[in-house]
Formats: structure tokens, sequence, C-alpha cells
């Protein structure tokens, strides 16, 4: 009993330290929105390199099981050859943004406005598209990736460049 008077105690104490420093919880950067007109213009940018495309969203499982490996992939290779931009589909913006957050994402992530979803077919989370140097689509996957096999498939692709 004692033990949970002191949790009790320091727990109020930390709140009090808190609130008398003016110390507010930092808020997560506001994504921006896209719609299916920016999507385009994004994979468009990424001509002369691998351009992949993540649909996710924070309360989906497998795509929160897939991010470190997302975030490994960006780190492995340069901005040269690799552009990753993750879309979030959350309806509640603030839970993405928590979610960038929360995982650290090195790679920019954007939020879907609802024509995304019919215009690039999106009924299931995760999906991931490739698009090769001339921003040609060449894998449509459904399912969460591993960094291994998304690391071998971009090495694959840039060999034939």
């Amino acid at each position: 009993m004692k033990s949970i008077k002191s949790v009790i105690r320091i727990a109020l104490f930390c709140l009090m330290v808190f609130a008398v420093s003016g110390v507010q919880p930092v808020a997560a950067e506001p994504l921006e929105k896209v719609d299916t007109q920016k999507v385009i213009k994004l994979i468009n940018s990424g001509k002369g390199k691998i351009t992949v495309v993540n649909f996710w969203a924070s309360w989906c499982p497998p795509c929160r099981e897939e991010m470190p490996d997302l975030k490994n992939t960006r780190a492995a290779f340069s901005d040269d050859e690799l552009l990753l931009v993750g879309i979030s589909v959350d309806e509640n913006a603030s839970l993405a943004e928590k979610a960038v957050e929360e995982f650290g994402l090195n790679y920019p992530v954007f939020l879907a406005e609802p024509d995304v979803y019919e215009a690039f077919g999106i009924q299931s989370i995760p999906r991931l598209l490739v698009y090769d140097t001339n921003s040609k689509l060449i894998i449509d996957h459904v399912g969460p990736v591993t960094f291994e096999d998304l690391k071998k498939l971009i090495e694959e692709v840039l060999k034939e460049k």
C-alpha cells in the first residue's frame, strides 16, 4: 500500500512541476493533405530514382509493424536513389501525426484526401506501390513488407537503371 501511495505522490509532484514550469507537451507536426493530383506529382518528382509510396493508417497493426522496416529502407539509400513517401489514410489527422512522431519516420508523410482512395483503388492497407526510375509502376503490394525484401528489390531495379 505504501508503494502505491509513493507512486501517486511522485506522479502528482511531476504534474505540479510541469504545470508550474509552463512546459507543454510537444504537438506532432501537422501533416499536409494531398489529393490525387498531388500524389501523382509526388510520384513524377521521383523520376531518375526508385519511388516507393506507402499507404497506411495509425490504427493498422501490419502498417505499424512495417514502419521500422520502411524507416531502415529510407536510411539505406541516398536521396538520389530513393524517394519514399508515406500517405496516411487516417480520418483523424492527429492520430497519424502521433504515429509519425512515435516512429520517428525519416521520410515525408502526407494525409490522403478522400479522392485518393478511389483513384489508387485503396481497399486494404498497408499498400505499397513501387515505381521504377521512369515513374512506371512495377510493384503493387498489399500487406507488410520487410526491410530485406524491399532493399533487395530496390537494389535490383537500380542495377537495371
